[in-house]
């Protein structure tokens, strides 16, 4: 219901950050015990999740042409 009442349109890009902040807070905060590894493996994570996500725009680049 309340996802139908917020409309913001968003570009690949922006989703994509979206996805990978709400994902690495979250294993962030289940995944470690101590607030300084917490923000760690959540900065960490993040990283790693937007590098995946361009990583794999570049590959599927070729196939849009």
């Amino acid at each position: 219901m309340l996802l139908s009442l917020i409309s913001v349109p968003l570009t690949h890009l922006q989703s994509m950050l979206l996805f990978a902040l709400i994902i690495s807070l979250a294993f962030g905060t289940l995944g470690r015990r101590r607030p300084a590894d917490r923000l760690t493996y959540a900065a960490w994570s993040f990283f790693l999740f937007i590098l995946v996500g361009v990583t794999i725009g570049w590959l599927m680049y070729p196939f849009s042409r």
